[in-house]
């Protein structure tokens, strides 16, 4: 990844996974179409918390399960749900070619059942996967739709996202004024529904914006405030990326200590987290501050957990 703060660390919560290829045995089977129903919805409850853990690899399998539960009794409804937090996963860990297969088609089914919901959900996610191929444009595009939709009653959670997304596209774009603009709407609505999770996530990428800018008071000072938020929500995953933003905008601003020092918690956070992706690129940034700092050895130490894990 590049030595840039990330422009989508949060993706849309999800709500819920195949059969637990991990179960020695299947669920019983249900007498009722809803008893299957609430199985498939608790597998979505499910997944959504392991999704929030970053263990993906276990919310897919509940995701899995609520898709094939919800497809026993011809719950559509579900199904798209279940299609939508799958690819969600596959955003997540870089599918990206089987997000877009899978989201696009949740947002034509949601569309064509007049689902606004699910056709929300899934355009917001789309829209995401779009952030995440760097195409500001494209995503710009699906967001704004969503925005112009008759009618359109948005949750809380779902309004805070699209808001935070659409000011993400702006940023990609080049246009920081409307990115804080609307970054600065999504963190309002999230503060005021005390969507703390999602307000972290605001104001880290308030702080990128502002680091482009070059203004690293305010960078560090928003970077500051989602540590403290993910801290106090225990947000593990968001603390690394929190902590590695703040690396970077360390070095930026020409402090390389403080770069270290933020680095070195960055990866050891990461590393709990068995994310090799946040390890590898916390490590690339540890090596070039280790050896700007004449620590030779430091960088041969890295440079050596770097290649255990991947890296170049």
């Amino acid at each position: 990844m590049r030595a840039t703060m990330s422009a989508g660390r949060r993706l849309l919560p999800v709500l819920i996974v195949l059969a637990l290829a991990s179960c020695s045995s299947a669920p019983p089977k249900s007498d009722t179409v809803t008893d299957v129903k609430s199985q498939a919805n608790d597998a979505q409850v499910s997944g959504q918390h392991y999704f929030s853990l970053g263990r993906y690899d276990l919310a897919l399998q509940f995701f899995q399960q609520s898709l094939d539960q919800n497809a026993s009794v011809d719950n559509v409804d579900g199904v798209i749900r279940s299609r939508i937090a799958i690819g969600q996963v596959y955003l997540a860990t870089g599918q990206l070619q089987a997000a877009e297969d899978t989201l696009s088609g949740a947002r034509t089914e949601a569309k064509a059942r007049g689902n606004m919901p699910l056709s929300i959900d899934s355009s917001i996610s789309l829209g995401e996967l779009y952030l995440r191929k760097d195409d500001p444009q494209e995503a710009l595009g699906i967001l704004q739709e969503v925005l112009s939709m008759p009618h359109l009653k948005m949750t809380p959670e779902q309004t805070g996202v699209l808001y935070h997304d659409v000011g993400v596209a702006w940023k990609g774009t080049g246009d920081m004024a409307k990115a804080l603009e609307w970054l600065s709407r999504s963190l309002q609505n999230n503060l005021t529904g005390k969507l703390l999770e999602s307000a972290a996530a605001d104001y880290y990428m308030i702080a990128s914006v502002h680091s482009k800018q070059g203004d690293f008071a305010s960078a560090s000072a928003n970077a500051e405030q989602a540590l403290a938020l993910d801290k106090k929500i225990e947000n593990s995953p968001g603390i690394a990326m929190d902590l590695y933003a703040m690396g970077l905008i360390a070095t930026r601003r020409g402090d390389s200590e403080a770069a270290y020092d933020y680095c070195q918690r960055a990866y050891e956070t990461f590393s709990t987290l068995g994310d090799k992706s946040g390890m590898k690129k916390t490590l690339t940034q540890l090596i070039a501050i280790a050896q700007s700092l004449g620590r030779t050895e430091d960088a041969q130490g890295y440079q050596q957990a770097l290649a255990k894990v991947g890296g170049q």
